[in-house]
């Protein structure tokens, strides 16, 4: 089937699946939804008959778009309740731009299919981290570490994030958590970088799909898919306070294991795809 056969009434029904269950899941488990959405959005795109390379490229601008409608939402409420520490913001911001710059230039001249295997091969290292990380109780002593680290840890995120379609929060959460700032305003401040990331991410993918529009399923903006936007986000900000609510009657620690070895399915199978 090629792009220009593909109905919208045909994606739609998936991709509100997708929001729904994505929306659900980010909700149970505490992780941003970029890294269900990614593969998901992938694997409707190819079996549409979009070409792998493309799909792949659509679904992680589509993403990024989504983490920054996601994020700015929870940044808002977080800075409501004053959990963001907006010294970490501005520092980091420059090297966070950088990075998502590199990150959106690399994945717009590479193979489709090398982007895969890069979001496969950083789904396999987050699978691991899910599985054997533990729910911290309480604060972490201070490990200060110097300005110049911490700028080079904040561009190494906002490249990968770029990379894979994720507002970064599973990388740089624990990084900030590490460093010293409490676990509350790790989490708030790492919903306000997310934007920071999405924004000139979503921006890129836009610009470098520009000229491939007649490869692309109907109502791409470059490689954003708007159809898709449009039908994900309702349905993942409907279900999302109902994974959050089911969280609090199943022991985290399991939910978060039994993520990881999905992550890893779906790594392995996008490795061998």
């Amino acid at each position: 089937m090629s792009p220009a056969t593909v109905s919208d009434v045909d994606l739609l029904l998936p991709l509100l699946s997708i929001g729904g269950i994505g929306g659900f899941l980010s909700g149970l488990l505490g992780v941003g939804g970029g890294i269900i959405f990614v593969p998901a959005l992938y694997l409707v795109l190819t079996s549409f008959g979009i070409d792998a390379g493309h799909a792949m490229r659509v679904a992680v601008g589509t993403s990024l778009a989504l983490v920054l409608a996601t994020g700015s939402s929870s940044a808002f409420w977080h800075h409501k309740k004053g959990s963001i520490d907006f010294s970490i913001v501005k520092s980091w911001a420059p090297a966070v731009v950088l990075g998502v710059v590199t990150g959106t230039c690399f994945a717009s001249a590479v193979n489709g299919a090398f982007l895969k295997q890069i979001f496969a091969g950083v789904t396999v290292l987050l699978s691991f981290y899910m599985f054997f990380s533990q729910e911290m109780k309480v604060e972490p002593a201070a490990h200060r570490l110097s300005k110049r680290i911490q700028m080079t840890v904040a561009g190494l995120v906002g490249m990968v994030s770029a990379l894979i379609g994720v507002g970064g929060a599973m990388l740089n959460i624990p990084f900030m958590a590490y460093i010293g700032l409490p676990m509350r305003k790790s989490v708030g401040t790492g919903g306000a970088l997310g934007c920071i990331i999405a924004l000139p991410g979503m921006a890129g993918y836009i610009f470098s799909g520009w000229p491939h529009m007649a490869e692309l399923p109907p109502y791409s903006l470059g490689y954003v898919n708007l159809l898709a936007v449009g039908a994900i986000l309702p349905m993942a900000m409907l279900l999302s306070p109902m994974g959050v609510k089911v969280s609090h009657s199943i022991p985290m620690n399991f939910l978060r294991r039994i993520f990881a070895v999905v992550l890893m399915c779906v790594s392995l199978w996008m490795f061998m795809e």
